[in-house]
């Protein structure tokens, strides 16, 4: 049997080639569509983070206690957490004597949330417990109050007083529909555990979890004592580009999804006209002897040839979309096209094996008539 199956192969019998090609072309074309669609779906959930769109805001005056809120970036889901306040103060640089940057106060994880505030799903900011953190030495400046002296992070800045402030960092504040006020602006930082309650509470999430507002609900102060203290408020830092996005349902709703279906059928078809179209030899052989166990070990070696030479043949899709990291979650996306070239090898041996167990000795001149 795999004596003649080489002899097939070698030959041309086959069509190992040509089969190879074909099976590779589709593996390609369904794999690559698959994987445009899950890049489509990686890009809009990036848009969707960096935009804001994950970020939550507790507004509640007065009545935030910090520490708590920097603690938040311990639970699951939460990539970074932070209080904020305004502050009557600011900036006056020597070299803008009639200008002010307004100052606002941050504890350390506030600082993370606002130096991821431009970035996508992936991004991280340092680790540990920033609540017992000591306070990090200088302000971070916006983009917009940054540009005039081309400020970067350790860079000294004086100050009209004659004072000067050192600068730790550069964050940017597109407006692009989140919240304003901080395009132009000074955050200084103070330590968590400070004695004066915060204004506002920022939970940077990914993935979202569905308590994340009952959550960030403990780090407010419900102990007011002024009656007519407005109620806290939760709402996110941007809703421009939705109220919401379940990305795991965009990516387990997609039409590609069905790829490796496309791809079982299709091979499958693919074998099965490849091989039937042996069905004189197939039906000779038979005619002579060779047993129908035998026949078909000998086909499904040839099939697993030509079909495994395919798959490698498509194999630098894959291997390019790892090695270049161009998708995050790039082992979830090569778990999802690898099901292509599993289903359409799968596929292709299903086809052939059918092909062979329909052909009949019995039907030996009626082949020979047809062909």
């Amino acid at each position: 049997m795999l004596g003649e199956a080489v002899r097939d192969l070698i030959t041309g019998t086959t069509h190992a080639c040509a089969l190879a090609v074909s099976l590779a072309c589709l593996i390609a074309l369904l794999a690559g569509a698959d994987w445009m669609t899950i890049a489509g779906i990686q890009r809009q959930t990036d848009e969707y983070v960096a935009s804001g769109g994950s970020t939550w805001v507790l507004e509640y005056n007065d009545h935030i206690d910090g520490a708590a809120c920097d603690r938040l970036a311990s639970l699951d889901g939460v990539q970074a957490s932070g209080a904020v306040r305004q502050t009557d103060e600011s900036l006056v640089f020597a070299a803008l004597p009639s200008t002010g940057v307004p100052i606002y106060e941050t504890t350390p994880g506030a600082l993370a949330v606002f130096a991821l505030g431009t970035t996508g799903t992936q991004s991280e900011y340092g680790a540990g417990d920033l609540s017992s953190a000591p306070p990090i030495q200088g302000v971070m400046l916006s983009t917009d109050a940054a540009a005039p002296f081309r400020a970067q992070s350790g860079q000294r800045l004086a100050l009209k007083d004659g004072r000067n402030v050192d600068v730790s960092g550069v964050f940017d504040w597109p407006e692009d529909g989140r919240k304003a006020g901080f395009s132009y602006a000074a955050l200084a930082p103070v330590p968590a555990g400070s004695e004066d309650a915060f204004s506002q509470c920022w939970v940077r999430t990914w993935p979202q979890t569905t308590d994340i507002e009952s959550l960030l609900r403990l780090a407010a102060d419900n102990r007011a004592t002024d009656s007519t203290q407005a109620p806290p408020t939760v709402s996110r830092l941007n809703t421009s580009k939705g109220a919401a996005l379940d990305s795991a349902f965009l990516f387990s709703s997609r039409l590609t999804a069905a790829a490796p279906w496309v791809a079982l059928v299709i091979s499958a078809a693919l074998g099965f006209v490849a091989t039937r179209m042996r069905r004189l030899e197939m039906a000779s052989a038979l005619h002579c002897g060779v047993p129908k166990t035998a026949l078909l070990a000998q086909i499904m070696m040839e099939t697993l040839v030509w079909s495994l030479s395919g798959a490698l043949l498509a194999s630098p899709l894959p291997a390019w979309i790892w090695l270049a990291g161009s998708v995050a979650e790039a082992s979830a996306v090569i778990g999802a096209l690898l099901c292509v070239f599993v289903t359409a090898v799968i596929g292709a041996l299903s086809g052939a094996a059918a092909a062979v167990l329909l052909t009949r000795e019995s039907r030996l001149l009626r082949y020979f008539r047809n062909r």
